[in-house]
């Protein structure tokens, strides 16, 4: 019996969804954004609307369909802790993962020694953002909220859990939450300890594509799914976009543009992976075992800052229209979003200014890709996703700047193109990442308005 998937795509600004036939046929998209607000400093989510938010493109997509959904999964720009008390309620809003935390209070709970080997354990380095440092935060100046912890998790696997009543994370989703030996899959249990957390106090660690469990009754009614659909673990954002877009081979470049642009490689083993210095993640089921990443964090916001600074709130085909009328090089200027880009572009036109920006942001995009090509990875091709993608002009622009040809795979919904995959992958409908690519790709080259280009 024909049945469809649901994959979500958690971002940092927005959530966004596809619905596929459990033979990969797209059937459509939809996306909520999340309204986030400042608290102490800290960049934050309220759990409950994060969770409605989801919910609704979750049904929503559901009701466009008489098909039975099969199993649903989610892939999340993960990182954003949740601390909750007694019966699993919150007692903090979901930390969002932008918030940052002094250098010098990560000093004073961390060792030199101790930062130092974060890379190695977990695969990222320590940063001023994320669950390790928000942790060391919450320790110096809310030690309250750690004696009232019950339980850690984050946002994705708190939604799973609501959903499912049973809680897991994914080795993949488990690479930002920093508290996970990578290479074994084992919580870091001195680090935990410095915490006073234990490991049955955060989720337990699987494979991504293993099923979590069922919908609970309640949720299946309110979302129009069954009692049977099943919940898969998803992976990291730019992991799952990859599977989307079919960035799949070494040699693979993603390009991967939400909140932060992300470029991606797929490599053999996690000591060449460590060997970059990028940031390392679990990758394939089938295929090659982990992935290499190099972010340039944030940049979209900055794009939109100096839009709306330059432009005012101008419609996308307008900015477009500049950034295609202006020439390469801009005449000169240099947008490297710093503070200095406001003054250095007095004299200069909207055409030069919009090039500017755009050429700016794949400048830090190529500098990445000169890092990379020294430690030895080097692209082949190219794949590009997310939200810029939705311009052939900016993203023209980048191709160009790049040196190198760029196609674009399921755009904006490659992230939640990937989870749905993930989900048939998990309950049986595709033996492995590249058949699921290849089905779904080969329903995309049949539709005109879908198919890469």
């Amino acid at each position: 019996m024909k049945e469809c998937l649901i994959g979500l795509d958690i971002g940092t600004s927005a959530v966004k969804g596809a619905l596929l036939t459990t033979e990969g046929e797209v059937l459509g998209v939809a996306g909520a954004p999340f309204e986030y607000r400042f608290e102490e400093g800290a960049k934050v989510l309220d759990p409950g609307h994060f969770v409605e938010t989801c919910c609704k493109v979750i049904k929503e997509l559901a009701g466009r369909t008489e098909l039975t959904v099969r199993a649903l999964c989610s892939c999340c720009a993960s990182g954003n802790p949740l601390f909750l008390g007694e019966g699993s309620t919150p007692i903090t809003p979901i930390i969002g993962w932008q918030t940052q935390v002094p250098q010098e209070d990560l000093d004073r709970v961390y060792t030199p020694e101790e930062q130092a080997a974060f890379y190695r354990v977990s695969g990222w380095p320590l940063e001023h953002g994320m669950p390790a440092a928000n942790l060391a935060w919450i320790k110096l100046h809310k030690p309250e909220i750690l004696a009232r912890t019950r339980f850690l998790a984050m946002s994705a696997e708190y939604l799973n859990y609501l959903l499912t009543g049973r809680w897991g994370l994914s080795h993949s989703m488990g690479t930002p939450f920093f508290l996970i030996v990578q290479e074994t899959g084992e919580y870091n249990v001195p680090l935990l300890a410095k915490f006073g957390l234990t490991p049955e106090q955060v989720p337990p660690v699987y494979d991504k594509g293993t099923v979590l469990g069922t919908v609970k009754p309640e949720m299946a009614r309110k979302l129009g799914l069954t009692e049977q659909t099943k919940v898969v673990l998803g992976s990291f954002d730019h992991p799952s976009g990859a599977l989307g877009a079919g960035v799949l081979e070494e040699g693979d470049l993603l390009l991967s543009c939400g909140t932060s642009w992300v470029e991606l490689f797929p490599v053999p083993s996690r000591e060449f992976a460590l060997s970059t210095g990028g940031l390392v993640d679990r990758f394939m089921l089938n295929g090659p075992p982990y992935c290499v990443m190099e972010s340039v964090a944030s940049i979209s916001e900055k794009i939109d800052a100096r839009r709306e600074h330059f432009f005012g709130k101008v419609p996308h085909k307008v900015f477009d229209g500049y950034v295609e009328r202006g020439v390469p090089g801009a005449n000169g200027l240099r947008i490297d979003f710093t503070d200095n880009d406001f003054a250095r572009a007095e004299g200069h036109s909207k055409e030069d200014i919009a090039r500017a920006i755009i050429e700016g942001a794949a400048l830090l995009f190529r500098d990445n890709l000169n890092k990379l090509e020294q430690a030895g990875l080097v692209a082949r091709n190219i794949t590009a996703i997310g939200g810029i993608t939705n311009s052939p002009i900016c993203t023209a622009v980048i191709s160009q700047v790049l040196g190198q040809e760029i196609k674009v795979v399921n755009g904006q919904s490659a992230g939640a193109v990937g989870s749905a995959l993930l989900a048939g992958i998990g309950t049986g409908c595709f033996p492995g990442e590249r058949a699921a690519f290849e089905a779904m790709k080969a329903h995309l080259d049949k539709a005109p308005d879908r198919r890469t280009t």
